[in-house]
């Protein structure tokens, strides 16, 4: 796990590996496969049916409130932060 990592150079290749699964995974996803709901527990063990097309949105948009915080952070300790509009993404 990423908590348990020494140092960035382990956390950076978990990130590649995980990036590369997703890669996979989502090639191979067909679009009827996005409606088809999954039985799943949260952290707190509470259960829930979600869509995968619901689950794959919460990943992306999750992501993009972390580097919302982090952000918030640099500015707090007067370092600039860095761009993480998706438009600037889109754009390359």
């Amino acid at each position: 796990m990423w908590e348990e990592a020494e140092d960035l150079m382990a956390i950076r290749t978990m990130f590649e590996e995980n990036a590369e699964q997703y890669r996979v995974y989502i090639e191979k996803l067909e679009e009827s496969e996005l409606d088809e709901m999954v039985d799943y527990a949260n952290q707190s063990g509470g259960p829930f049916r979600t869509s995968v097309r619901d689950i794959l949105s919460q990943v992306l948009l999750h992501g993009q409130y972390h580097r919302g915080q982090i952000n918030r952070v640099l500015r707090i300790e007067s370092a600039e932060p860095v761009q993480v509009d998706y438009i600037t993404f889109s754009r390359l």
